[in-house]
């Protein structure tokens, strides 16, 4: 009896020092939600030259004048990239002064051609899918995680940095953008 209480004694211990380590390591995390969290605005700038679609076709920089831009650069193979593009196509159904420029991370046309088979609409304007100068792109705005958003206002500053994946179909979005 002596030794099955020593055993539940010591299987408390590790239990409760387990579970205060766990929170301790919480606590000091920062937490996961940050990293879809709208950061403060640096000084990037809208893309000056013509931009070579992934159609062959090009977006000129005046196309991009007096409109809301949201530069968004995604890939197929990243999941939460995915689950934000319905939200986006939304978005853009209700305000019809954005415009995204869709920079995608892959590394061949073919994977975002089957990707487009899934959203027909992420190819469409008011979507402007560029891949020919991602590498260059990815590195000017510095992406580090995918997916990573850029909001212009239609003067084409930089209004907000969004790093991760975030819901842009809600009520509040819709009343930020229509603000801008």
């Amino acid at each position: 009896m002596k030794a099955h209480f020593k055993a539940l004694i010591s299987v408390l211990v590790i239990l409760i020092f387990g579970f205060g380590g766990f929170f301790f390591f919480k606590m000091t995390k920062a937490p996961e939600s940050q990293s879809s969290s709208i950061a403060s605005p640096q000084t990037l700038k809208l893309p000056s030259n013509d931009l070579l679609l992934i159609n062959n076709q090009t977006l000129t920089a005046a196309e991009l004048k007096n409109k809301i831009v949201i530069v968004n650069f995604w890939a197929s193979w990243c999941a939460p990239c995915i689950e934000e593009v319905p939200s986006l196509i939304q978005l853009t159904k209700k305000n019809k002064q954005i415009l995204i420029l869709a920079i995608s991370g892959d590394s061949n046309t073919e994977d975002i051609f089957a990707f487009m088979k899934s959203f027909p609409e992420f190819n469409k304007a008011p979507f402007y899918q560029v891949w020919g100068d991602n590498k260059k792109l990815l590195e000017q705005f510095n992406v580090v995680k995918l997916p990573e958003s850029y909001i212009f206002n239609s003067k084409g500053e930089m209004v907000k940095r969004i790093s991760g994946t975030i819901n842009w179909n809600t009520p509040d979005s819709e009343e930020y953008f229509k603000s801008l």
